[in-house]
């Protein structure tokens, strides 16, 4: 009886986008292409959108193997749990042969006794001579007949077998064929059991469900790395954007630092020449006497401060307080002038 033993195949097919993704991308690419100004925003999204699908598709392709591997394992064993199954029935009717054989060899004391037959009877004995025949007609069984047995088989055939050798022999031909029935399927059993053991022993020397774990597992840490690499560069790539703000927001404020410096020192240059004025008026007013043909310093007009401060704009809290304190020391100076007028004109009187 034969046994066919099924293993399972391992199929692994590939993955590929959609048609709706690459429709989606394709109509991108022309919304894109009339344009001369690339948001990168846009770009970054795209990328992270890309390195997601990469890490779906990875994590899908480990779930295909793993779930083929599984399928191909559960394939397995349910061709193991078959042959057990078939093991088992053979069993059971290599012992319902076996109760058969029984049952014969019961039959044949029934036989003996309703024919009224003793072991040591000429027709008993003459039975087993025609059972020692049929040994000896197979080679290999080494049974070989003298001359006087085969005279007598000669004789025996040539005067016919009696009907209780005729119906022993029957039951030794019934016999013959459960016992040869029950041989094959226990040689079956055994067989059955050779090839659950060889799978068995296959098994624990490839490791398929591990080793399809490890696989899936590099996959996507694969995966991961090039996802958090990505990550990484936008991140990187986002702070090297606002170091750059920052710097240029750094240069501003010292270029408008330096320019209110600039402006101040000018405005200090024109105090301490008001001061100067002043100074010098006064040591004129305090000589008691001008000559008549002295330059008398011309008066400076409160508008002229207001040019001067136009002409340097910078804080507005910091020009109108300098705006003040000029303007006090040109009331001053004027005041001083007009001392000095007053007195050349007494003089000249």
């Amino acid at each position: 009886m034969g046994i066919s033993i099924f293993a399972a195949g391992s199929n692994k097919e590939g993955l590929f986008a959609t048609s709706a993704y690459t429709s989606k991308t394709s109509q991108d690419s022309k919304n894109n292409k009339g344009s001369k100004s690339i948001f990168a925003g846009n770009l970054n999204a795209n990328d992270n959108n890309n390195l997601e699908l990469k890490r779906k598709l990875a994590h899908k392709r480990a779930m295909k193997i793993l779930t083929d591997t599984f399928a191909t394992e559960q394939n397995i064993d349910n061709n193991i749990e078959g042959l057990k199954a078939q093991q088992e029935q053979l069993r059971q009717e290599t012992l319902e042969d076996k109760k058969t054989i029984r049952g014969i060899q019961d039959e044949r004391g029934q036989l003996m006794e309703s024919y009224g037959i003793k072991e040591d009877s000429k027709e008993h004995k003459d039975l087993e001579l025609l059972r020692k025949e049929r040994k000896a007609s197979d080679p290999l069984s080494g049974v070989e007949l003298s001359d006087g047995e085969k005279e007598r088989l000669e004789e025996l055939h040539k005067n016919g077998l009696t009907d209780y050798q005729k119906d022993m022999l029957e039951l030794d031909d019934k016999e013959d064929f459960y016992k040869q029935r029950a041989s094959q399927k226990e040689a079956s059993v055994s067989a059955i059991s050779g090839a659950i053991t060889d799978i068995e022993l296959e098994r624990l020397k490839t490791h398929p469900v591990a080793d399809a774990t490890k696989e899936a597992d590099k996959l996507m840490e694969a995966a991961n790395k090039e996802l958090i690499g990505g990550l990484w560069a936008e991140a990187k790539d986002h702070i090297d954007e606002k170091m750059e703000e920052v710097m240029e927001k750094a240069e501003k404020e010292a270029e408008e630092k330096e320019e209110e410096e600039k402006k101040a020192a000018e405005r200090k240059k024109e105090e301490l020449e008001l001061e100067k004025r002043i100074a010098e008026a006064k040591q004129a007013a305090a000589a008691g006497t001008v000559q008549d043909d002295a330059p008398v310093s011309p008066s400076v007009e409160v508008s002229e401060v207001h040019d001067i401060i136009e002409k340097s704009p910078g804080n507005n809290n910091t020009a109108s307080k300098a705006e003040k304190e000029i303007e006090k020391l040109v009331e001053e100076l004027n005041l001083i002038m007009e001392d000095l007028k007053g007195a050349k004109v007494d003089l000249n009187a």
